[in-house]
């Protein structure tokens, strides 16, 4: 049965602290995001990996996102082009996530060729990543090919015997998943909340003269 922890204003950083010692034991923990609940494992760690996707039912072969508290966390994981620089300033924290060409060290369970990154805009899995020191998955808390999940409740009903631990937030906002942007490609993978107008709009702007 999973470690269930009640979120809420003002031990933010002791859940946060707890939920990084299950993470760096190779564990797994559902935890509130800026959309839905996510499966957060340790992004370094194959065998947590894998446990993400099997707890989630996926085909091995899906690609799994992560998040990071900054860039020097993604460039671990991912090669920070000037354009990814560009977009992640404007936008993050925030809805989008940026696809880059992935760093030779990151588990192939993640990904075989670019990796999806993204900073979190909420406080809990933001810090969750800071506390940690790196990535986290980001796949959202759901069964595979499921509707994700907003309420604290229904979460502890579907994973209470399948994550190491819980972190109960209550009822999220519904707030839609983040776009996609594959920098590789030049292509959204998924329309969300930030434009894809806007995504070209910082792209194609010129940098600032000095004086």
């Amino acid at each position: 049965m999973a470690v269930i922890s009640k979120l809420f204003e003002g031990n933010r950083k002791e859940v946060a602290q707890k939920a990084a010692a299950v993470l760096r034991e190779g564990g797994t923990v559902v935890f509130p995001t800026e959309s839905s609940y996510g499966l957060g494992a340790d992004a370094r760690h194959p065998a947590a990996i894998r446990k993400v996707g099997a707890i989630k039912q996926q085909p091995p072969t899906k690609q799994i996102s992560i998040i990071v508290a900054d860039l020097q966390q993604a460039a671990a994981f991912g090669k920070i082009t000037d354009d990814a620089k560009k977009l992640a300033e404007k936008f993050m924290p925030g809805p989008l996530t940026l696809v880059v060409e992935k760093q030779p060290s990151v588990p192939l369970e993640l990904s075989e060729r670019t990796i999806a990154f993204r900073i979190s805009s909420h406080p809990f899995a933001w810090e969750l990543c800071a506390t940690l020191g790196s990535a986290i998955t980001a796949t959202s808390a759901n069964m595979y090919d499921k509707p994700s999940i907003y309420s604290g409740r229904e979460v502890i009903k579907q994973f209470g015997n399948k994550a190491t631990m819980i972190v109960d937030a209550g009822e999220l906002p519904h707030n839609p998943p983040s776009t996609i942007y594959d920098l590789t490609t030049g292509k959204v993978l998924r329309r969300g909340p930030v434009d894809e107008i806007l995504i070209r709009k910082v792209l194609e702007a010129k940098p600032a003269m000095s004086p």
